[in-house]
């Protein structure tokens, strides 16, 4: 009852300070809009080269595949590195979270990845990324999880430096005893070029 109204409470904390990031750098028309070769675009400058950095929060499901059972994970995350070309960065995401259940004894979950972001068409990417993380296997062991994950999503333009983008990403990792860890995760990142 008690670990229901804390994790109630975190997600209440947590969506009304993303609703407060959101309005904070929310900008107005004028701002997001920009001149290009068809009048006023809202797409915005779409050059991603130099430095970045981007919070963001994801949450999903994980299949524990050794006992057939799926818990709920919720993350939050800072990736940072640089953009290679105006359509390609390449970076470090690193993250902590928990999965938002009383069975597990732990709960914590932590890690980190290489992640390159390959722009499409416009703000439509696709995201892949190789890692390794912490987290609880079945038993209640924190234990390592190796592997990766690819997503696809979109970038929204908010003004000329700043892009808040969502995306769906899959998730697998290799976890010793339990063997395979599927997650499906959807996420919002606000990104500062």
């Amino acid at each position: 009852m008690i670990s229901k109204m804390m994790s109630a409470r975190v997600g209440l904390t947590t969506a009304a300070g993303l609703a407060g990031l959101v309005a904070f750098t929310t900008p107005t028309a004028a701002q997001a809009s920009i001149t290009g070769s068809q009048g006023i675009e809202i797409e915005g400058p779409r050059d991603r080269r130099g430095f970045f950095v981007s919070p963001g929060i994801s949450a999903g499901a994980s299949y524990f595949s050794d006992v057939g059972l799926i818990y709920a994970p919720m993350k939050v995350d800072l990736s940072f590195g640089g953009g290679i070309t105006k359509n390609f960065t390449l970076g470090i995401n690193v993250y902590v979270g928990g999965y938002l259940t009383s069975q597990l004894r732990r709960k914590v979950l932590f890690g980190g990845d290489v992640e390159a972001t390959g722009f499409v068409y416009k703000g439509l990417f696709i995201r892949g990324g190789l890692g390794a993380a912490g987290m609880p296997n079945s038993a209640g062991v924190m234990s390592a999880g190796v592997g990766g994950k690819l997503g696809l999503g979109y970038e929204f333009w908010l003004n000329q430096t700043a892009a808040m983008g969502v995306d769906l990403t899959y998730d697998l990792r290799f976890v010793p005893q339990d063997g395979l860890r599927h997650t499906p995760l959807i996420g919002v990142r606000f990104s500062w070029y």
